[in-house]
């Protein structure tokens, strides 16, 4: 004999649980598995480094879009400004953490040393693309350089 399977209804009660339980349990899973989202100076210093590492990433194919002529001169230097500026306000958080756990504190010096490189390669690098007189500097190596500062900020921070 075949079994019969039956399907018992579910009220609108029970079906708006299940779709609350749902949403509460999506929402715990992104707050607790992003780590820009932890609490106190960990999750700060966590933001300020994704957005340097962002910043540098977006500066360097900003760079290599103008290296392959796919971008203007002038629209390079206005998105190596936001970078900057980004990175700046970084920055500018990040230093005015009050650390009080050792971790914390190696990890905004690292990030403090890691975001004043970022911040005077996208200096060179607009000097360089506005053509500024005495910045010689090949706006290729510093595309790498901002790649390798951005990997350093990924790789290095625990």
């Amino acid at each position: 004999m075949d079994a019969v399977t039956r399907h018992v209804p579910l009220g609108p009660v029970s079906r708006a649980a299940t779709a609350l339980l749902m949403i509460l349990g999506a929402a715990a899973f992104v707050l607790v598995g992003c780590p820009s989202y932890r609490d106190g100076v960990p999750g700060e210093l966590a933001r300020g480094r994704d957005d340097a590492e962002s910043a540098a990433r977006s500066a360097a194919l900003a760079l290599d879009l103008w290296g392959r002529d796919r971008s203007t001169r002038n629209l390079v230097s206005v998105q190596l400004s936001d970078a900057r500026e980004e990175v700046a306000q970084a920055y500018k958080d990040v230093i005015e953490l009050t650390v009080e756990e050792r971790v914390d504190v190696e990890r905004q010096r690292f990030l403090l040393d890691s975001m004043t490189h970022v911040l005077r390669d996208l200096s060179a690098a607009d000097a360089a693309v506005r053509a500024v007189p005495g910045s010689a500097v090949n706006p290729d190596t510093l595309r790498r350089d901002l790649l390798n500062a951005a990997d350093q900020l990924a790789g290095q921070y625990r």
